[in-house]
């Protein structure tokens, strides 16, 4: 698929029709049993301006030239990690860096098993991570593949996703991705609406939203595209905006601590004559003293906290 570029018109309207849309966990790309669900009416929503292009990939691409990926035009791409856990992707080890050595905004996803421990998939998700090489700064938060709820009740499938969110979230203080379609809507609800979401809709100009969400950062549209760098068919992604506007969404550089400032005694070292801690009161003129330990409280016998820089 080309790089989109200028303006898409916005349209927002009801429809009766789902278009075709992902369900892809195996290696084979086939629909996996789990999917469920269908909507009689659901909200199509076009991007609102501008557009940016990126691939999503598993194992099943086998080894990607991340350089001409970039090189075609592809902006972010998103690697998997594994399916539940029983299948930890062969490349995603390989994909993580490689992503980042061509200057491609990068993603990871997880594909949910609900049937499954949530918490153990989340840790999995940050044990690959950071032995890939850890999330840095530029890196978008990690994704929910939520798109199976495996035999389960739908009450079950949202407290297990939740689950997983709220661990994700702890350990990287950044909320992460769900990636679901219209057809998981009568098993999510609308309990997912304040994350940000990537939707799958294929054969469609325009997405339908799940339940939960009017809007789209990022729109899954077909498993069959062709980019330069990848062998074989590989999923096509957009991004509803710019790519300032990407990086908004990804992880900010941590901001370091400043050490506090500790005076420098070598002038006073030179000094002989100069006494210190001597007995004479110190009546406010002199200004603060290091550490004086003074408080309002008389019946305080505690000192005060030493600091240099009070």
């Amino acid at each position: 698929m080309a790089k989109v570029s200028g303006a898409v018109a916005v349209c927002v309207f009801l429809t009766g029709a789902l278009g075709a849309v992902g369900c892809s966990s195996s290696e084979s790309g086939a629909p996996s049993d789990g999917c469920v669900g269908s909507g009689s009416e659901a909200l199509k929503t076009c991007a609102k301006g501008p557009t940016i292009t990126g691939v999503d990939v598993s194992s099943y691409q086998g080894t990607v030239s991340w350089s001409k990926v970039k090189g075609a035009g592809r902006e972010f791409a998103f690697a998997r990690i594994s399916d539940g856990l029983n299948s930890v992707d062969s490349k995603f080890a390989q994909n993580w860096p490689a992503m980042k050595a061509a200057g491609i905004v990068r993603g990871s996803y997880q594909f949910f098993r609900p049937s499954q421990d949530a918490g153990l998939q989340a840790q999995m998700v940050l044990d690959k991570l950071a032995a890939a090489g850890g999330l840095q700064p530029g890196d978008l938060p990690p994704v929910l593949d939520l798109e199976s709820a495996d035999g389960l009740a739908a009450s079950v499938v949202v407290t297990k996703a939740k689950a997983w969110l709220t661990k994700i979230e702890a350990a990287i203080k950044v909320k992460p991705i769900v990636y679901t379609a219209a057809f998981m809507s009568n098993v999510i609800g609308t309990n997912f609406g304040g994350y940000t979401l990537w939707v799958a809709n294929y054969q469609t100009t325009c997405p339908t939203m799940p339940s939960g969400w009017t809007d789209w950062h990022f729109w899954q549209n077909s498993d069959s595209g062709s980019v330069a760098g990848i062998s074989g068919a590989v999923d096509s992604d957009f991004f509803n905006g710019t790519l300032p506007e990407l990086k908004k969404l990804a992880l900010a550089p941590v901001s370091q601590p400043v050490a506090p400032s500790v005076p420098d005694m070598t002038a006073f070292a030179a000094q002989p004559d100069l006494v210190f801690g001597d007995n004479t009161p110190n009546d406010g003129s002199q200004g603060a003293t290091l550490g004086e330990g003074k408080t309002n409280d008389t019946n305080d016998t505690q000192s005060a906290v030493i600091t240099p820089c009070r």
